[in-house]
This record gives structure tokens, C-alpha cells and sequence, in this order.
């Protein structure tokens, strides 16, 4: 397990990268909008895959966790920033060659679609993600949402996900069907607008955190079981 720092103007992104011996393929991990990348979901992510072929990077987002900055200047464009500079350092100092995923939770989900419109990545899994940020705002717990400044409703405006990942292939949608923040209609419409290969994995008894241990492994097994499919050949 190796530390990172990858700088972006006045911010320091922290980040850890877990190596797999030989070339492993790397999937990325995107927590969601007030998470870290020390979630026990995560840690159990990067446990769970290292041993399997990948190699596994988690980080922080600007203004959560390790990484420095503000909560309250996040908006989708900052994001994005943070994950460009992140897959930049990987494929130059981190030394990190191989194709690449990204697995996203929530917010760290749309953040990384948003990116795969735009950049090669090879394979993604999206769990419990919006299409469209400003209609959940409501359903986030009002002391979180306090925490962000009006130009993230602002910034959000810029950004339409559906017609971003319209066609894609290589995606897995995981999503729960007790999630209270983001509706499982949400889910269903980012399958809808994404094309072949892809995946829909609905979990009957999982929140919104798929914070259940049955329901959060089997969206591990469900996740690792694509990304080798989509990465590991022979797989």
C-alpha cells in the first residue's frame, strides 16, 4: 500500500494506491459527495480486489478526509478536476500503465461517468447513483446540504449525465431498493441510456449506503465479477 499526494492549484489530493504483483489493470475508487476514501466500504473494496488481479486506488476528493481544501467549494467541476489529476499521476509517477476502471458511489458514481464520457476508461461500476443531482437535493439530509455553497447548484446546471453516457458501453448500474436519497428509477434510466455490454443489478434490502453486510457483498462480488469480465482476459 502505497501514499500519494497529487497537487491542483491550492489543493492536495491524498490518495493510497494498493499494487497487485505484474500488470494488473487499475480500478479507481469515487466515494460519494460527503464520504471518504477510508469508508469501511471502500477498505472492504480494495481488500476484496487487490488479491483478485487489480490493482486499486482510493482518494480523497478535495475537501474531504486526508486531502486538503473545503467541503464547501465542491461542485461536479472541482470533482472531475480532482479525478483527472489522480488518473494523470497514476499513468506518469505512479507508473501505472494498464487499462483502467472506475468503480463510484453516489456522487462518486456520476462523477466518474462524467469522466468516462470524455476520457478511455475501460470499465465502470456506478452504485447507488443520481442522474440528476439537483433532483435529490431534498433528500439529503438538510445540516449536509448546508455545507455547500449555492455555486454547486449552480456548477450542477452545466452537467447532463444522460446525454453524457448516452451509448456508452462497459457499464455496471448497482443500486438499492430501500436507497432514500437517490430513487432506483434514477438507476433504471442510466441503464436505459447506456448500450451493450452493461449490466443492472437492483438490491432488494440495500440503503442508499448499501451499508448491510449481505446486500454490500453481494454488490463486492457483483462488482469484481464484471470488472473481470471486462478486464481480466480469460476472465
Amino acid at each position: 500500500m502505497e501514499r500519494f499526494l497529487v497537487s491542483i492549484g491550492t489543493r492536495k489530493i491524498s490518495g493510497v494506491l494498493h499494487r497487485c504483483t505484474g500488470e494488473a489493470p487499475v480500478i479507481i475508487c469515487c466515494h460519494g459527495l460527503f464520504s471518504t476514501m477510508n469508508s469501511d466500504k471502500f477498505l472492504k473494496i480494495a481488500e476484496t480486489f487487490a488479491p483478485e488481479g487489480f490493482a486499486v486506488v482510493r482518494f480523497d476528493f478535495g475537501g474531504c478526509g486526508e486531502s486538503t481544501g473545503d467541503i464547501a467549494d465542491t461542485t461536479v467541476t472541482s470533482r472531475l478536476e480532482d479525478l483527472e489529476a489522480v488518473v494523470q499521476y497514476l499513468s506518469g509517477e505512479g507508473g501505472l500503465t494498464g487499462r483502467y476502471g472506475i468503480l463510484g458511489s453516489s456522487f462518486g458514481g456520476y462523477v466518474g461517468l462524467l469522466h468516462a464520457a470524455k476520457n478511455p476508461v475501460a470499465a465502470l461500476s456506478v452504485w447507488a447513483t443520481p442522474c440528476d443531482m439537483l433532483s435529490i437535493a431534498g433528500n439529503i439530509p438538510k445540516a449536509d446540504m448546508q455545507k455547500l455553497k449555492r455555486d454547486f447548484f449552480i456548477d450542477a446546471r452545466r452537467y447532463d449525465l444522460l446525454g453524457a453516457v448516452a451509448g456508452m458501453p462497459s457499464v455496471q448500474v448497482l443500486h438499492g431498493a430501500s436507497d432514500e436519497i437517490v430513487p432506483a428509477e434514477q438507476a433504471r434510466l442510466i441503464y436505459q441510456a447506456l448500450h451493450d455490454p452493461r449490466d443492472f443489478l437492483l438490491l432488494p434490502q440495500a440503503d442508499h449506503s448499501i451499508s448491510q453486510p449481505s446486500p454490500r457483498k453481494q454488490a463486492i462480488t457483483a462488482s469484481l465479477a464484471w470488472f473481470k469480465k471486462q478486464l481480466l482476459p480469460g476472465c
